[in-house]
């Protein structure tokens, strides 16, 4: 990053008057956009902007602050050439220092907003936005305004900043001054203020609301009055002290999610994330993964839905709404009690082996993949690549249902076993497999250890994914996940066979007292424990061949973007991940614009916040729901009640409890492969989903808290295993949980503390 100061010649410091400010671009964003704010009328502390740097500058500001009064106290704060503006805001990113009084002190202020243009926190802000031309050279004046004695201060937005819904206003307030609020000391009272001035109050702590109503809805005019102007919305900070509001600094919001609906496609229906293909969905779907992976892994699961079929009349089973998977729930209420029946049937006359299922369906199909592995599409011509995709693709629906189909057995058992006297938690009842992923594990350790091992684990384990969107890389094509999967081995703290025999030991423990069990319940929770640990068995390896077929079909899409790419159809081979499936056949014209929108769109669509249901908990259409009735009140909590609330006057992210335990630590929010070496041991991972490639991050974290999930996604069973707590299915756990914040997991209640 290039940034300059300017130099200390005379003709290079200028001091002007905060009410002279407005629109030059000497006095750098902040200043230049207070100082049009005052000129139209609002309140704004008065003071000055000092431009330039050295000793001649701050001989001029102390000039400037002797006309203000002896000893006034002031704020100094940076106002660098591209801060506050449209492409970036470098919010947090310069220095402030609050309460300055006296000229020593406000020389020294001075000097460490100066100097903070230099930090290497706005060098990495820069890399990391990667902004070009003005908004990367940066030079910095100094604003220095007349202090305001707050009794209250905050932030407030023109609209939400989470769901980018445009008329609401969201205002964050804190007693005393605002810095507490910036640096994270403090948590907020949180407002939401709609168009029509109706006021919701969060507060954060037991002493009551930092505002009144009335002083929340002056704060949202404010800001909204700000937006109208600007044509775009705000972000503005603010105060209040005993002669009223004022304002202190507004920007654009330049992170603002794009503002969609999140109706339903299909009037009257409702919609979840589901919890087990949601996991392998993290972000929004690419064109070619909507309609080749995730249309094969849904399609799979509405025809296994089992007897009696669902009707014609409830399709479609599943639906992207803004780019995200949703399943469809609901529907005739006797075929789930047809299904429960059956099952029931079954697990109390002839029970459920998972060992005899895999034993007599696994091994065909395992020929078949091993044959599919040994292809090389790259040599094939174009109906080749078709059919060997077609042949994946029927795959991996069939693997779909074998990992959906072991997972939910293995629930199911959990939740008829039950807690009891000795046995607190059942989960341990399943837990302490020998598997395919612990054999990862293994191999991994040795690669940490010994680096010539490392091909071997590639060549056995490449093909670990993190999302079954085939837009994504294997392990084996990004050296950075390898490296720091390598770096994670060499700190974990407990081996993986270790971990074993301690998790079977414990298992052992709660098998006794389920073995001593006697009559109609006894015998009910000996056949679902048979039932559940026999596909417990199975599940880990079931997930390692699903993503054997994912990896085969991303090499196939890749040979099929070449041709594309060669033929001058496409301008890149992974151009390839935005054709649906029946483009990948077009060898004419051009899809180069298309590509182009449609990757301008998924962008666009990875900043929203997607809700957990469709429509929200408090449309009335869930009220009258009969198999939400049908739910135990603690089942239906955790489907409806996610999120952001206020339980005993603190702010927490409720989810659901995956492990139990608390722990506490540093959150490190973790968007995917990329961001896996700023992870360090004991920090709490904060994530949409995991899968098996992030085994070793889990390994070494203190806790994890997850957005979406069940009690047998990856994570649930990861995190089980390596003995940390859990908390899963926490709505816009990424966006309430800022990177770096101290956070407390309790994976027993499910609730995250702020």
């Amino acid at each position: 990053m290039q940034t300059s100061l300017a130099t200390d010649t005379e003709a290079d410091i200028q001091i002007v008057p905060l009410a002279q400010a407005g629109g030059r671009r000497e006095v750098g964003g902040k200043a230049s956009r207070l100082g049009e704010l005052l000129a139209a009328g609002e309140r704004v502390p008065d003071g000055f902007c000092a431009v330039g740097a050295g000793d001649r500058a701050v001989a001029a500001a102390l000039a400037a602050y002797r006309v203000m009064g002896a000893e006034v106290p002031v704020a100094v704060r940076s106002s660098a050439s591209a801060e506050d503006g449209s492409e970036a805001s470098f919010a947090g990113q310069f220095e402030t220092v609050l309460d300055v009084r006296g000229e020593e002190d406000l020389a020294a202020a001075l000097a460490a907003c100066w100097e903070s243009v230099s930090a290497d926190r706005v060098s990495a802000y820069v890399e990391r936005r990667k902004l070009e031309g003005p908004a990367a050279s940066l030079t910095m004046s100094v604003l220095v305004q007349r202090m305001i004695p707050a009794r209250a201060a905050g932030v407030a937005f023109s609209a939400d900043p989470l769901s980018g819904v445009r008329d609401v206003s969201i205002v964050h307030a804190v007693r005393g001054l605002g810095d507490t609020l910036a640096s994270g000391e403090v948590s907020p009272d949180r407002y939401r203020v709609t168009a029509g001035d109706d006021v919701t109050a969060e507060p954060a702590g037991p002493d009551g609301s930092a505002l009144t109503d009335d002083e929340a809805r002056q704060i949202a005019a404010l800001v909204r009055r700000i937006a109208d102007a600007a044509g775009a919305p705000q972000d503005v900070e603010w105060a209040i002290d005993a002669d009223g509001l004022w304002l202190l600094q507004a920007r654009p919001m330049t992170a603002l999610p794009p503002e969609v609906s999140w109706q339903s496609p299909i009037p009257g229906a409702k919609w979840i994330k589901d919890t087990q293909a949601g996991e392998w969905a993290t972000e929004p779907l690419s064109p070619l993964g909507a309609t080749t992976t995730f249309e094969a892994m849904a399609g799979a699961r509405e025809r296994y839905r089992g007897w009696p079929p669902i009707p014609k009349s409830f399709e479609p089973g599943h639906n992207l709404i803004n780019g995200w998977l949703y399943m469809r729930v609901g529907g005739p209420l006797w075929t789930v009690l047809a299904n429960l029946v059956g099952y029931m049937v079954t697990l109390v006359t002839v029970g459920l082996d998972g060992h005899r299922r895999a034993q007599r369906r696994w091994g065909p199909r395992l020929a078949e993949l091993d044959e599919l592995s040994r292809a090389t599409p790259a040599e094939m011509d174009a109906a080749g690549i078709r059919g060997h995709i077609d042949r994946l693709l029927e795959a991996l629906g069939w693997w779909w249902i074998e990992v959906s189909f072991f997972a939910s057995l293995v629930r199911v058992a959990q939740q008829l076993v039950g807690r009891r006297p000795g046995v607190s938690d059942p989960g341990v009842l399943f837990r302490g497999n020998d598997s395919l992923l612990l054999e990862s594990e293994r191999a991994l350790r040795r690669a940490a250890r010994d680096p010539s091992e490392l091909s071997a684990y590639l060549e056995r384990f490449g093909h670990m994914v993190e999302s079954a969107d085939p837009i994504h890389l294997t392990l084996v094509e990004s050296p950075e996940a390898q490296r720091w999967q390598l770096a994670a081995a060499r700190t974990d703290r407990e081996a993986p066979d270790a971990r074993l025999a301690r998790i079977r030991a414990e298992r052992a423990q709660a098998e006794e007292v389920i073995n001593a069990a006697r009559g109609p319940r006894g015998f009910f929770a000996h056949r679902a424990m048979a039932s559940g640990q026999s596909h417990a068995a199975h599940t880990d390896d079931a997930v390692f061949h699903f993503q054997r077929v994912l990896a085969l079909l991303r090499a196939a899409f890749l040979a099929q973007g070449t041709r594309l790419a060669n033929a001058g159809v496409l301008a890149k081979t992974e151009d390839v991940f935005y054709l649906e499936r029946g483009e990948l056949w077009t060898a004419e014209g051009g899809w180069r614009d298309q590509v182009d929108a449609r990757r301008a769109r998924r962008e666009e669509q990875k900043r929203l916040a997607p809700p957990p249901i469709i429509p929200p908990p408090f449309d009335p259409s869930w009220a009258d729901d009969r198999m939400l009735k049908m739910m135990p009140p603690e089942m239906r909590a955790q489907l409806m009640e996610r999120g952001l609330q206020v339980r005993d006057g603190r702010r927490v992210v409720v989810g659901t409890p995956a492990s139990p335990g608390v722990a506490k630590g540093l959150a490190r929010v973790v968007a995917g492969p990329e961001d896996f070496g700023r992870f360090q041991a004991g920090d709490v991972l904060v994530a949409h989903a995991t899968s098996p490639i992030w085994t070793p991050l889990l390994a070494i974290a203190a806790a994890a808290v997850t957005e979406v999930g069940g009690p047998f996604a990856h994570a649930a069973i990861v995190a089980r295993e390596f003995g940390i707590p859990l908390v899963d299915g926490a709505l816009d756990a990424t966006r309430l949980i800022a990177d770096g914040m101290p956070v407390v997991v309790n994976g027993s209640s499910g609730i995250v503390e702020l």
